[in-house]
């Protein structure tokens, strides 16, 4: 039988996963990827915001709706090649006497890549299981939830005006091109429908779900090995106390509760 048991209900487990999610760091991270023709490379910066709490037996914390609010900057590349026709200037001959024949040397025109810069935030809410961890690393006992499976995302209503801000974005870039920025800048809007809401999540989905399905959320911690006093005054000797064993799961009887349990040495 464990010497010491620590229990919460689904209300308190509530507030403690609320603390200990808001304790975990801004994340970040960059790559790069591609929306149709356009080449893309990104910085991204999460936070997590906790959501309902559902403790299910024997190991299960649920969350429902843990939300992830991100802001993104984007470069996106685009060839204008894709769009305009290289071409090249005719080569003019003329015969000279006494130099023979001589042409003017053949000129072509390639369209060059164009960056077209967009920030953008937004969020993106997940449902997840979280399965209890117990691990010594150390010399520190550690209790972790780590999210089982990979969940699937849903994106907040703002997410469909990625499309109109890239669009917005690519008119001030294009628009100062003479005679041809404004073609350009319909042409470029003109793909964008063409991606579609679909395009935008396939570009958004591999970007932001490795903030949540490698996610563990730290619940407690303790030292192996520590000094407590007896109960009976500051006067007697400390005693050293070590955590032999930690376990954690979720308990059902007239209610639901996470309970931590560990066994003990002196």
């Amino acid at each position: 039988m464990p010497e010491i048991i620590a229990a919460v209900d689904e209300t308190s487990a509530n507030s403690l996963i609320d603390t200990a999610i808001g304790a975990i760091p801004p994340q970040s991270a960059s790559g790069s990827s591609s929306l149709g023709p356009f080449v893309v490379t990104y910085g991204v910066s999460a936070t997590l915001v906790s959501g309902d709490v559902d403790l299910r037996a024997p190991d299960i914390i649920g969350l429902r709706d843990v939300r992830v609010n991100f802001t993104l900057n984007f470069s996106f590349g685009f060839d204008l090649s894709t769009i305009l026709p290289d071409f090249c200037l005719p080569q003019v001959c003329v015969r000279i006497p006494c130099v023979g024949r001589v042409c003017t040397p053949r000129i072509c025109i390639d369209w060059p890549t164009i960056a077209i810069p967009v920030s953008f935030s937004d969020f993106v809410e997940a449902d997840g299981d979280f399965r209890l961890l117990a691990t010594l690393n150390s010399g520190v006992w550690k209790v972790e939830a780590q999210i089982v499976g990979l969940p699937s995302l849903r994106f907040g209503l703002a997410t469909g005006a990625l499309l109109l801000a890239i669009g917005a974005a690519a008119a001030l870039v294009l628009a100062p091109i003479p005679f041809i920025g404004p073609f350009l800048a319909i042409a470029v809007n003109a793909i964008l429908l063409a991606i579609g809401i679909a395009g935008v999540t396939g570009l958004l989905g591999p970007i932001l779900t490795p903030f949540v399905s490698g996610l563990r959320i730290p619940i407690h911690e303790v030292p192996q090995v520590f000094e407590v006093l007896p109960i009976e005054g500051p006067v007697d000797p400390r005693v050293t106390v070590t955590i032999d064993a930690i376990a954690a799961e979720v308990r059902t009887s007239d209610e639901d509760e996470l309970v931590i349990t560990a066994d003990i040495s002196a």
